[in-house]
């Protein structure tokens, strides 16, 4: 659903490959195909705890591992989904758990379980190897203090609950197609998020450029407005023409989109047919 929202200044979707040039739709949903089913393992291994805790990261890590490396397998060697497998599968593993042991599947609760199965990896920055070898996500540390998606699955996905899942629903019900609400919640997110994809591609001052360049949409009604959507679609041209690209941003509404989503899948239904009642 976050890759067929369209346009997204910047990104993948239905209409193009925004700034980059070694992906498109069609390897998202290849992509998409070779990942699923470790999301499924990481919410079986969520339903099979007894508790979260700092143990439970290493739990699930040796799963999204094989996931990026069927992502890579799929792809052809390109990261598509790196930062989902991450924050989704954090967020599976939680959503099962939550299922499970507390019958409980609202956003605050399973984000409330993903921060604790989180924490552990802030510890990430610190390990020696990672000093020795710093990874881009270190390395931004180092330069800036940005913890990027460790600090926020470890937040409890602050991000996420402030800025995307009020959006999300606010607009439910409201007659808006899902594109629109998904590229509104976008928006907002790109607006206040510090994403270490566009600071990776244009520093401090490319993310400063999303904000603020967001933050007009909005005031022009977004994906809500036709000239809001026109705007959008200026966006993508001048995103592209800088090489910037809001991955993180785009990975954070996933999981606004899931966490807004899974409550109403797993609900009782209200009128069981008389055959399931029979069962």
């Amino acid at each position: 659903m976050e890759v067929s929202a369209s346009p997204k200044p910047g990104l993948v979707d239905r209409l193009g490959s925004g700034a980059h040039t070694d992906m498109d739709f069609s390897t998202f949903l290849a992509s998409i195909t070779a990942i699923t089913p470790y999301y499924c393992a990481c919410a079986q291994t969520g339903l099979a705890l007894e508790t979260v805790d700092d143990t439970t990261l290493s739990r699930i890590r040796p799963l999204g591992i094989a996931c990026e490396a069927a992502m890579l397998e799929a792809t052809g060697g390109v990261n598509t989904h790196k930062g989902a497998i991450f924050s989704l599968g954090i967020l599976a593993c939680a959503a099962g758990y939550c299922h499970g042991r507390l019958g409980d599947l609202s956003p605050a609760t399973v984000c409330a379980c993903a921060g604790v199965i989180a924490a552990e990896a802030v510890k990430d920055f610190y390990k020696p190897d990672y000093l020795v070898n710093p990874t881009k996500g270190r390395q931004l540390y180092d330069a800036y203090g940005i913890q990027g998606i460790r600090g926020e699955a470890a937040s409890g996905f602050a991000s996420v609950r402030r800025w995307a899942l009020p959006v999300l629903e606010e607009l439910e019900g409201s007659g808006r197609e899902p594109e629109e609400i998904h590229l509104q919640a976008l928006l907002h997110l790109m607006a206040n998020v510090c994403d270490t994809n566009v600071i990776s591609r244009g520093g401090i001052a490319g993310m400063q450029y999303v904000q603020d360049s967001a933050q007009k949409a909005l005031e022009l009604g977004g994906a809500l407005t036709p000239r809001g959507k026109e705007y959008l679609e200026e966006l993508d041209r001048e995103y592209i023409r800088r090489n910037l690209s809001p991955g993180g941003c785009a990975d954070l509404l996933s999981a606004a989109i899931l966490l807004h989503r899974l409550p109403a899948l797993f609900a009782p239904s209200p009128n069981p047919s008389p055959e399931r009642s029979a069962l």
